[in-house]
């Protein structure tokens, strides 16, 4: 009886272990983003920080064949790979970041079609990927060149 018991709470455990890792994958792949088909670059509609902020999109290159500008003296991190521009920016940034957007379960956004969500516009081509908010501000990324505008 003991040993039963042992057993039915090991398979309850068990499914509670696989229900709440399903649940963060489910999460993680509920991302509101897409990647360029080559998996160069990755962008995710990332959420407000407080509730004074709006959300911006990120989008993170992997590989780059140009050198990045000097970072920042303020940026001890990783610098040169990372965009964003906020949904009412005048100006898109290079982001000083620890961390990356990169998933690969993110939708790919196929050569030739454009992306529409949350007042950002993506257009993917074979010679890279722009992005704008509604005022028209934004980036287009490729490995040879970042423009920000």
């Amino acid at each position: 009886m003991i040993r039963l018991l042992q057993a039915a709470e090991f398979v309850l455990r068990a499914s509670v272990i696989l229900a709440v890792s399903t649940g963060l994958a489910n999460a993680q792949s509920a991302e509101t983003g897409f990647k360029t088909p080559s998996g160069n670059i990755y962008c995710v509609i990332e959420p407000p920080v407080d509730n004074h902020s709006v959300s911006d999109l990120r989008c993170d290159i992997m590989q780059m064949t140009s050198k990045a500008p000097p970072a920042p003296k303020n940026c001890p991190l990783s610098w040169g790979d990372a965009f964003a521009i906020t949904q009412d920016g005048n100006l898109a940034i290079r982001v000083c970041h620890g961390d990356t957007v990169k998933n690969d379960e993110l939708m790919v956004l196929a050569y030739g079609t454009q992306w529409h969500q949350g007042g950002y516009s993506c257009g993917s081509e074979t010679t890279g990927l722009t992005c704008t908010n509604a005022k028209g501000h934004g980036f287009s990324l490729s490995k040879a060149v970042q423009k920000l505008f």
